[in-house]
């Protein structure tokens, strides 16, 4: 089930109102009970509130997911503020520079299943905490996917499919915005869900067909052959990919088209090889064609949920939907 993730802007108190609001309603239809509600309610709180007080604002995003017999809730936190210089005594309860009580980040990280944050001073921090309903997801995955401002409805989406020998990864773009760009990227979702055994270039084909009814999508697929530790993949249209491994990235071909209207003459897969420690990244073209990790330290090596973030908040366009992966491909990223 696709769920719609929401960004709720915070500029002043009311916000944090309707933050807590809004999760405490994904949480609800997630299923989570009324403590763990709750818990997600003080989080968000205190996230927002953070974000209102040292950078007098930012943005929070809420990000529901179902897979098989797992719900779960990312939480994050973004602002471009100050940042914070020494995470390590900032996350120390009674520590405060603003004069509060100094309860904030301790109690984020008590409250949730999983969290981290990333901070350099002068450019900003971000604060990712996850709610698990259900056993820890199988797949070490982070995905954002918001939709643009004023609309309800994601026209973009993603796709997972995780094996061990082999695993596919999907993004897919509908024309422009709203109910129709969703309608395009749902259909597509089920069209490559459907034949995700079948080879790249033969799910590319039928999912041009499907889409043909209705106004067309940008796709991209990557297909991992976990023994082999090679990539295949193939796109059609102005869905971003690379893959990265240390501090080395390597951009992966999409071909010009839209799925649904104009096919490539020639469609074309091409094959990559990998190491244990390469880590996937796919983005819309809501997100800058400059996407990448180089400016930030250490980064790499974190949650691929917190990375999402990081890449949303400097790289999202905001005049169009944005979705950004991360996957660790050749291994687990702790």
């Amino acid at each position: 089930m696709r769920r719609q993730q929401k960004s709720i802007l915070i500029t002043d108190r009311s916000s944090i109102g309707e933050a807590r609001r809004t999760a405490n309603l994904a949480a609800q239809e997630l299923g989570f009970d009324e403590e763990r509600r709750s818990d997600i309610g003080i989080t968000v709180t205190e996230v927002a509130t953070n974000i209102l007080l040292h950078a007098q604002g930012g943005e929070l995003l809420i990000c529901p997911f179902t897979k098989k017999e797992t719900n779960w809730l990312d939480i994050l936190g973004m602002d471009s503020g100050p940042g914070i210089s020494d995470i390590g005594r900032a996350m120390e309860d009674g520590y405060s520079t603003v004069g509060t009580a100094g309860q904030g980040l301790g109690a984020v990280n008590r409250l949730s299943d999983q969290s981290s944050l990333y901070s350099i001073p002068g450019k900003g921090t971000v604060q990712w905490s996850r709610f698990l309903r259900g056993t820890v997801p199988e797949q070490v995955l982070g995905i954002v996917s918001i939709p643009v401002h004023g609309e309800t409805q994601c026209g973009d989406g993603f796709f997972t499919e995780a094996g061990s020998s082999q695993s596919l990864y999907m993004m897919v773009d509908g024309l422009g915005h709203g109910a129709g760009a969703a309608e395009a990227a749902e259909e597509a979702i089920a069209t490559v869900r459907r034949f995700s055994r079948e080879p790249v270039l033969d799910i590319i084909s039928r999912s041009h067909d499907a889409l043909k009814k209705t106004r067309g999508a940008a796709m991209s697929l990557a297909v991992v052959d976990h023994d082999r530790l090679v990539v295949t993949y193939a796109g059609v249209g102005n869905i971003g990919a690379s893959l990265i491994t240390g501090t080395n990235s390597r951009s992966l071909v999409s071909q010009n088209g839209t799925l649904g209207a104009i096919m490539p003459r020639v469609p074309q897969e091409y094959s990559y090889p990998i190491e244990r420690t390469t880590t996937l990244l796919m983005f819309s073209d809501g997100l800058g064609t400059k996407t990448s990790l180089a400016a930030y330290p250490g980064l790499q090596n974190r949650n691929p949920a917190l990375i999402a973030g990081v890449l949303y908040r400097d790289f999202a366009r905001k005049r169009d939907d944005a979705t950004v992966l991360l996957a660790p491909i050749g291994g687990t990223l702790q």
